[in-house]
């Protein structure tokens, strides 16, 4: 499989060399803004791609069956446009889009070009996530009740620093909620297997200032809701912090517990019973990877193995996310950054 990818960080950085690693997928086509530094692992496994600075220019000229979009996230809806319109298979990373007026119209357009397009929620295939989906499709822990997703990072001496690029500025379509939280929000869908019903969320820039430089992104965000199935969930971000405690998953059922903790330790429980540590097999990582692509390695290798699937033999994979659920994704987000306070139905959506 011929693969192109734009984008100079984390497509050029994490996505490229690890797709290397795959046999039957090949980097053949990078594109980046600027002359990107080539990591020596993609210099290493391959030596014949082309590097293009015009992302157009590539999609043109070079044949390739699948592009991974990874550029800054206000330039998603135009070049997954471009690359739908040329009718090639294609990969977004998330936030998906600006708004989910752009996301819908992506959507249609994927669907009545017959292009495969999918989304970059790989945290869904963390070994780790992945057991706890079988925990709960098994029913270990009955029917779902609550569904809360807690992190916090301590980076405020990173953000008094200064600038750090698009993240930092909201007309860039910066801001942890598109960053994180749209994660966070598909593994709520995504556990859940239902949709959202109400929603209520607040955003806050805790540090908003770094030296002379305003930034004007959200680095906090706190979101509420009830889904159609009757669950309720809680899932919140704090970055601008001296001391942080990770990332805490839980998911309440009528009849037990399940609890992920900084995805390393898997706990159940059913009933009143103490919870159980659930062993996690580990993965094998190629050791010339770069310490930042081993630790995307256990959850994007295993989505590209279904990506690769479905591309070629029309496989979907249930836990692959497609441009609907970046959709679904957006009109949350959308609905968070509108209503700041208060609490609104999104049933009509």
């Amino acid at each position: 499989m011929r693969v192109g990818i734009i984008g100079g960080g984390f497509g050029l950085k994490i996505q490229a060399p690890i797709i290397e690693t795959h046999p039957f997928m090949k980097v053949v086509a990078v594109s980046t803004v600027k002359r990107h530094q080539l990591p020596k692992e993609l210099l290493e496994a391959t030596n014949d791609f082309i590097h293009y600075e015009n992302w157009r220019e590539m999609l043109d000229q070079e044949e390739l069956d699948i592009i991974f979009v990874s550029s800054m996230p206000m330039h998603h809806y135009e070049m997954a446009k471009y690359t739908i319109e040329k009718g090639i298979s294609i990969v977004c990373e998330k936030p998906f889009t600006v708004t989910s007026k752009e996301s819908l119209e992506l959507c249609e357009l994927a669907e009545r070009n017959d292009v495969k397009a999918l989304l970059d929620f790989e945290w869904r295939y963390l070994p780790i996530r992945q057991k706890a989906k079988e925990a709960i499709l098994q029913g270990d822990i009955g029917d779902v009740k609550h569904f809360e997703y807690h992190v916090s990072y301590a980076e405020y001496q990173k953000l008094i620093k200064g600038k750090r690029g698009w993240i930092d500025e909201k007309e860039q379509a910066g801001g942890m909620l598109g960053a994180l939280g749209s994660h966070m929000i598909d593994s709520l869908r995504w556990f859940t297997e239902s949709e959202v019903h109400m929603v209520n969320g607040f955003i806050h820039t805790h540090v908003p200032e770094a030296g002379e430089e305003v930034r004007d992104a959200d680095d906090a965000f706190f979101i509420h809701g009830k889904m159609k199935s009757g669950s309720t969930f809680s899932i919140q971000f704090l970055s601008g912090i001296h001391h942080g405690f990770g990332s805490q998953l839980r998911i309440f059922g009528n009849e037990g517990t399940i609890t992920v903790t900084n995805d390393k330790h898997l706990h159940v429980a059913k009933g009143k019973e103490e919870l159980t540590e659930m062993r996690i097999p580990s993965t094998d990582i190629p050791s010339y990877l770069s310490e930042n692509a081993k630790r995307y390695y256990p959850a994007f290798y295993p989505f590209l193995e279904k990506v690769y699937t479905y591309i070629t033999m029309n496989m979907l994979d249930r836990d692959l996310p497609t441009f609907v659920d970046g959709h679904a994704n957006q009109i949350i987000l959308d609905k968070v950054r509108g209503l700041q306070n208060g609490c609104e139905s999104i049933d009509d959506e």
